[in-house]
């Protein structure tokens, strides 16, 4: 049921995520452009990295969520911002509210909202893991719950394995292609909490186990961001 109250929850997550978002499209838009040089007749390419791969995430989620929200809303989206459509759809709340799936929309507007709120003024002490399965909202670990390989969702209660979520992380990331050199893949990987070297990487692609996909102009290899989470993965496997 999408009453009154409802409504209201609604209206301010759309208000906070038209505010935040133009500071969480800074950050998300920051990316280390790797150049690598190629044979063909581009002669070099760029495999850019996200810097903060939580707000990469959380731009495409709130992008997509909008988008789909604007077209319920039957809201011409060709041109417009986010911020745009946002104000659009305010406009026609009342007649999105007699939708059935409204309680569902305002549901993901929350979580997109929650998430946007802790991106920004994050929890002390803590990292951004990834997205719980089961209900969608961003899980944020402190160093020890990191260290024990499990945590709990606050929000559903439900507990996974913290490596599976990092999996889930990856796989997204992978399907874009992502790539860099080790020093790079470090530094996106770091904040959340998964430990890998850049010369462990380095070590990985001179022992054959990585290959890269191309060289920086400087000779320094670049590498899939896939194929060197596989690898950590079977390291650990037989460590463990």
């Amino acid at each position: 049921m999408f009453d009154t109250s409802s409504e209201e929850t609604y209206r301010r997550d759309l208000a906070s995520l038209r505010a935040g978002y133009d500071a969480l499209d800074q950050i998300a838009r920051k990316q280390a452009h790797v150049t690598a040089t190629t044979t063909g007749p581009a002669g070099r390419t760029t495999a850019p990295v996200p810097l903060n791969l939580g707000a990469w995430q959380l731009q495409q989620d709130i992008v997509a969520l909008i988008d789909n929200t604007a077209r319920a809303a039957r809201i011409p989206r060709r041109g417009l911002t986010v911020e745009q459509q946002i104000g659009f759809i305010l406009h026609r709340l009342p007649a999105l509210a007699e939708r059935e799936d409204m309680p569902l929309i305002a549901d993901l507007t929350h979580q997109a909202a929650t998430r946007l709120d802790q991106l920004l003024d994050p929890p002390p002490e803590t990292k951004m893991i990834g997205h719980c399965p089961t209900c969608g909202i961003e899980l944020r670990c402190d160093q020890q719950e990191i260290d024990g390989g499990y945590t709990e969702c606050d929000h559903c209660h439900t507990t996974h394995r913290i490596k599976d979520i990092h999996q889930a992380t990856i796989t997204r990331l992978a399907i874009s292609g992502a790539q860099g050199t080790p020093a790079s893949i470090e530094r996106l990987l770091r904040p959340w909490g998964i430990a890998i070297n850049r010369r462990t990487i380095s070590k990985w692609g001179t022992r054959g186990h990585i290959h890269p996909t191309n060289h920086t102009p400087n000779g320094d290899p670049i590498y899939l961001i896939w194929d060197v989470w596989q690898c950590l993965n079977r390291n650990t496997t037989t460590r463990t």
